[in-house]
């Protein structure tokens, strides 16, 4: 069975067009998201439409999924959220369609069966625990694989008999300037990193029309080589 994993699409509706476009060559037999679609750009309501046409999805939560969740009831939360993170918190609170608000609700904070774990951040912190390409592995699984995102890093490490994977970012690698994600043969523990290019043009413009976090901006525009 092969599986397409993909991680923090953070509303990157323009990274996502692309890499949806190349899991499609491969036919996955299933799709699985391990989290964070709100936060840092505005194209969640677009992200979500076409995340529920795909066939067989798992989707997993993530920490900012779970912001966004909190802050619907709280303004002064969400205040902090916007300080820290961009505008996209309020545009997505101010502009959430029906399926985004459902689609956001049912998001599960894991997937476990026989076959594979699944977690935005960790088996011990499911939301925010980070398991970096050089972290001490101070978890378990009880089974054979186990997927992680949060990171935005890509990894494939081998702790005793258990695969831990990560597929990067969609939405805002953070190795190196490349959209990511992996193609997964559960049967035969085989792994694929994609990488691939995307137009930014546009989403740095709306960065800039919004007046928003310069960072968000910066990351954007950073080499497509450059590491941080």
């Amino acid at each position: 069975m092969t599986i397409a994993v993909f991680s923090d699409i953070h509303g990157n509706i323009y990274s996502l067009e692309k890499a949806l476009k190349i899991m499609e060559q491969y036919k996955p037999d299933k799709y699985l998201f391990l989290g964070d679609m709100a936060g840092y750009y505005y194209y969640q309501n677009e992200s979500i439409d076409l995340l529920n046409n795909l066939d067989d999805l798992i989707s997993i939560k993530g920490n900012h999924d779970e912001y966004f969740l909190k802050s619907l009831n709280d303004k002064e939360y969400l205040k902090k959220l916007i300080n820290k993170y961009g505008k996209s918190y309020q545009y997505l609170h101010d502009n959430i369609t029906k399926q985004s608000l459902s689609f956001f609700n049912n998001l599960k904070e894991n997937e476990k069966n026989e076959q594979f774990e699944a977690y935005h951040g960790s088996p011990n912190n499911h939301l925010e625990g980070y398991c970096y390409p050089d972290s001490e592995i101070n978890f378990e699984s009880n089974a054979p694989i186990l997927f992680l995102g949060h990171t935005h890093y890509p990894m494939q490490r081998t702790n005793e008999e258990i695969t831990i994977i990560n597929p990067g970012s969609i939405g805002q690698p953070r190795d190196f300037n490349k959209g990511s994600f992996s193609i997964v043969d559960i049967n035969n523990i085989k792994v694929e990193n994609i990488r691939y290019e995307y137009k930014k043009e546009k989403l740095t413009k709306t960065v800039i029309k919004l007046n928003d976090n310069k960072y968000l901006k910066d990351v954007l525009e950073r080499d497509k080589n450059e590491r941080n």
